[in-house]
């Protein structure tokens, strides 16, 4: 879907947001001080229309999904208006090189992907804002995770202990998920109410409908969209709520509702794969990083960081240029060498650039929430399962199976404080 971005053309895309409505547009939803309107509602349907047909899930009645849609825009409305109290934000060079990388995995060049999109009936521009939303959502919600969440030593030593096996098996499963959210103030009957829609919703699975149909159509996941679709979880992964559950579940089969402080769950176990324990693949990679500041912007930093990357093309040791340079201080006493690292160590959106590149790759410029990096790979190995990595993937285990949870009652709190008001009853419309 996409063209040559240009900075300023993507700017200019990414500035048209709400502002891109028609003068005689008319409101939809006001959000706190803004408002959702008709034309981003339209816009931002088809785009998510388009999504649920690739995943092979059933449209749900056009109400519902437009109902969907419009709670989705609202949270992602709210997250966007703490991001920018807290000046959180995406450059538009960081969306530019992933639109870049998003062409390449369809097989097309921007000028192609960009005109595919318009193809479809989406204007490229609202295609990008969508891009740089979910972009900049991730962010924000990366952030409070680090603040909701906390693991301490001896909770990893139990899980250690009771669950260890889960840490030594090569199985893996592919989930779905859909979540009947309470709000912090439900009562007995609410309760009751959630709880009979869970069990009425596992029935109509049971009967034959499809998981995901009905996770686009009902659920109050912040996956619903993708069909309630977790992706692919290792034994290790399991949501903690489910997993014994789902360890002995067939794929088809769907869990009895799970209830939790943010409501009541379904699992569907999509998909199995066995498989004999693996070796830990690691990565032993070198970096320079240049953050900015009053006198260092994002784009000087990229140019910056370029020139250095041309210089060790040519020749010049990276190890001397990250002692030079990097304002890592930690990495850069030893030529910017971040040492033999497992999956689950560094920020994940560094690590996946990092794991792009062949070995000894150099990366091009781009950005974490630390500032703007080139990666080299200088070797990959495969180890056997240390003490130290156990005790890591369990506390990756526990954290973001916590993560998942509070983030999703985050977001329920978000809603119930902000004011929302709907300025169309769709069903007089």
């Amino acid at each position: 879907m996409v063209a040559l971005i240009r900075g300023a053309a993507l700017a200019a895309a990414l500035a048209a947001g709400s502002a891109a409505a028609e003068l005689l547009d008319r409101g939809v939803v006001v959000v706190n001080d803004d408002i959702i309107t008709e034309s981003e509602l339209n816009q931002r349907l088809r785009i998510i229309a388009k999504q649920i047909e690739q995943t092979g899930a059933a449209l749900p009645p056009h109400s519902q999904l437009r109902d969907q849609v419009l709670e989705y825009m609202v949270v992602s409305r709210l997250q966007e208006q703490i991001a920018k109290r807290r000046g959180i934000t995406v450059p538009v060079a960081t969306v530019r090189q992933e639109m870049e990388q998003l062409a390449q995995r369809n097989k097309m060049t921007l000028q192609q992907f960009e005109r595919e999109v318009e193809r479809s009936g989406i204007r490229y521009q609202d295609f990008v804002r969508y891009f740089y939303e979910q972009m900049l959502t991730q962010r924000l919600q990366q952030v409070e995770s680090r603040r909701l969440v906390r693991v301490t030593e001896e909770e990893v030593d139990n899980f250690l202990r009771l669950q260890s096996e889960l840490l030594h098996t090569g199985v893996r499963y592919r989930l779905g998920h859909i979540l009947i959210a309470l709000s912090s103030r439900a009562g007995a009957a609410d309760v009751a109410q959630a709880r009979q829609k869970a069990f009425a919703l596992r029935g109509r699975v049971e009967a034959g409908e499809r998981f995901s149909s009905l996770a686009v159509a009902e659920s109050d996941g912040r996956n619903a969209l993708q069909g309630g679709d977790l992706g692919w979880r290792s034994a290790a992964e399991l949501p903690e709520i489910a997993a014994d559950a789902i360890a002995g579940m067939e794929a088809g089969e769907v869990t009895e509702p799970l209830r939790s402080s943010s409501g009541f769950h379904l699992f569907q176990l999509s998909a199995k794969e066995d498989g004999e324990q693996v070796m830990v693949g690691q990565t032993r990679a070198q970096h320079i990083l240049m953050r900015t500041h009053a006198m260092v912007d994002a784009a000087e930093a990229q140019a910056r960081l370029r020139s250095l990357k041309r210089r060790i093309e040519r020749g010049e040791p990276f190890e001397e240029l990250a002692r030079a340079h990097s304002d890592d201080t930690a990495s850069a006493v030893d030529g910017g060498d971040l040492g033999w690292r497992s999956p689950g160590e560094l920020d994940p959106y560094f690590e996946e650039r990092m794991e792009r590149l062949p070995v000894q790759g150099i990366s091009a410029p781009f950005e974490t929430r630390f500032g703007w990096h080139i990666v080299q790979v200088l070797e990959r190995r495969k180890v056997d399962e240390t003490e130290q990595t156990r005790r890591q993937r369990a506390l990756n285990h526990l954290a973001q199976s916590r993560v998942n949870e509070a983030i999703e009652i985050w977001l329920r709190q978000l809603l119930e404080d902000a004011y929302v008001h709907y300025l169309i009853d769709f069903q007089d419309a």
